[in-house]
């Protein structure tokens, strides 16, 4: 059988013509589909960039704010001042009925209406 009778597929990344070897071949070369799964990969990055910018500055605030204590208490404002961003977390848990701020490993709640207590969570 020659080549013009096989079926013929579309590289996504070059858009060039070719006859796939394999049932589930999709890119022309090994090249192409790195190159192009490397692409997908840096355009994911980019757009979680600004936001992941803050959510490290805001690990960091809370790792030098924390220290080498287990726990501690601070407040609204020491917390602004030294650079949290409290609009940008990673998720929220609940434990013993609290609901718990969280940034990666670090976690914060609300006591009262001007302080915060911050713990690191055992990971």
């Amino acid at each position: 059988m020659n080549e013009d009778n096989k079926e013929k597929a579309m590289d996504p990344l070059t858009g060039e013509e070719f006859v796939p070897k394999r049932s589930n071949q999709k890119f022309a070369s090994r090249e192409n589909q790195i190159r192009y799964n490397n692409l997908k990969a840096k355009e994911i990055r980019q757009a979680k960039s600004k936001t992941r910018k803050i959510l490290d500055t805001n690990r960091r605030v809370l790792q030098i704010v924390l220290g080498p204590h287990n726990e501690i208490t601070r407040s609204y404002d020491y917390l602004l001042g030294a650079g949290l961003n409290f609009g940008f977390n990673t998720h929220t848990m609940k434990m013993q009925g609290v609901t718990w701020t969280c940034i990666d490993d670090y976690a914060y709640t609300r006591i009262d209406a001007n302080t915060f207590k911050i713990i690191k969570l055992k990971v």
